[in-house]
């Protein structure tokens, strides 16, 4: 008799069991299901809040660069001006400057600058620095130069401008490809401002190479081609 109890027990345990198997697979689906809908809530918020960011920063980053690429081609060609300068006598014979010194001033720049690349952002607030190193450099050969012509005042001067020109213009060039803005007009004609920096820098590279005139910058000489280096070996 008891032998008959427990295997009938067993019978309704092992069916009961068995019965409990469709609710089991139910809730671990309804909670796998729950889990997923969550994740899935969750990946279209991020995705959503990058998109929103990057439009943002797309945004930003047009804004300045509108506000840059002006900035530095009207630098480029104030550097221009002064790179072809070769001066007019004045009453007692002496030769003086016509073009004004370029300067530039960032400080007026209204956008973000943490959206622009960092080697670009560097080279673009670079430009007053080297702007006042040209300055000191054109005292410093001044001082040493003889009237009525001071034409090596004159020529580092040309050199000088015409290398923070070219990195004003190529600064230029990269903002525009960076944000798919259509490409310089300063170097159109024969007559614009990146040729005249181009062949004012390249002769006087080639000048100082013949009297051995100091220029850190001759190293790259050897690499210069018909079409303009790049930013970085300037």
């Amino acid at each position: 008799m008891a032998d008959w109890f427990i295997a009938t027990e067993g019978v309704k345990v092992v069916k009961d069991s068995a019965s409990l198997w469709p609710q089991i697979i139910t809730a671990v689906s309804s909670a796998g299901a729950a889990l997923i809908g969550v994740w899935y809530g969750q990946w279209l918020i991020t995705r959503r809040e990058a998109k929103t960011a990057a439009a943002k920063k797309d945004s930003e980053r047009l804004f300045i660069t509108t506000e840059l690429v002006f900035i530095l081609e009207e630098f480029a060609e104030g550097c221009a001006r002064a790179a072809t300068d070769t001066g007019h006598a004045d009453n007692e014979g002496i030769l003086r400057v016509s073009a004004e010194r370029p300067d530039i001033d960032l400080t007026q720049v209204a956008g973000d600058w943490r959206v622009l690349p960092a080697a670009l952002m560097y080279r673009i607030r670079e430009l007053p620095i080297l702007v006042n190193e040209a300055d000191k450099y054109v005292a410093s050969v001044w001082e040493h130069d003889w009237p009525p012509d001071y034409s090596r005042t004159f020529e580092e001067r040309q050199y000088r401008y015409a290398r923070a020109g070219l990195k004003a213009l190529f600064s230029a060039i990269r903002l525009r490809r960076l944000v798919g803005l259509p490409g310089t007009r300063l170097n159109a004609t024969p007559w614009s401002a990146q040729p005249k920096l181009w062949n004012a820098w390249k002769e006087e590279c080639r000048r100082r190479s013949v009297t051995s005139r100091p220029a850190p910058e001759l190293a790259v000489l050897s690499n210069i081609q018909s079409q303009p280096p790049s930013g970085e070996q300037i």
